[in-house]
């Protein structure tokens, strides 16, 4: 997975948070140890604030982040995408006058993500991604992505660069506009909706 920014606060919040927590961890804990009379070997610290602060960061961008209280609490507006999204997109390149099925795998955490889309003929994955929650238009995931074209593919087809747009419906849809650039020139839209979560697929190794 790789890096994703996003126009939410949240990042500048909860590390200040979690940094509090960690510090009252380690006053507590050396507060515990000096209760029970119990002193560490010389060669072996007792748990520091920093060694609180990393676990603590560690979990919360795996696991935390995605609690319900957490969410309710306000502290994270970034959404969970994460999941297998089946659908359809239509390009210019056959002059929208098909259907192409579609299945986008979302791999998330509060600091990283990844992107696969497959088809029939190509598989593409995200290198770069922003996820917009204050968009008056609704949350927005914005990500540039290289495409491999599949063996059995066509000769006009090859290894490219491209861009697309996708927004959260209140449905629960994903869909949006990309544009594929330099010499392919072909833009369309996509359209997926989110499968089942006991469906949907637990490692980005799957893809490729």
């Amino acid at each position: 997975m790789h890096g994703y920014s996003t126009d939410s606060n949240e990042r500048r919040v909860v590390p200040l948070l979690l940094a509090s927590v960690a510090i009252a961890l380690a006053w507590m804990s050396s507060k515990s140890l000096a209760a029970v009379h119990l002193s560490v070997p010389w060669w072996m610290e007792a748990p520091s604030s920093m060694a609180f602060y990393g676990v603590l960061y560690a979990l919360f961008d795996k696991y935390f982040w995605q609690n319900s209280f957490v969410c309710k609490l306000g502290l994270v507006r970034i959404p969970n995408l994460t999941g297998r999204w089946r659908g359809y997109l239509i390009t210019s390149f056959d002059g929208h006058a098909k259907r192409h099925e579609l299945i986008i795998n979302i791999f998330q955490s509060w600091t990283q993500v990844s992107v696969f889309l497959t088809t029939a003929t190509s598989m593409s994955r995200s290198c770069a991604a922003v996820i917009q929650v204050d968009d008056p238009e609704g949350v927005a995931l914005i990500y540039q992505y290289e495409n491999q074209p599949l063996a059995d593919a066509m000769k006009t087809m090859h290894m490219h660069y491209g861009t697309a747009m996708l927004r959260v419906s209140k449905e629960g849809c994903l869909a949006g506009d990309y544009y594929a650039g330099r010499d392919r020139r072909t833009f369309g839209r996509i359209c997926c909706k989110k499968l089942e979560s006991h469906r949907a697929a637990s490692s980005p190794d799957q893809e490729g």
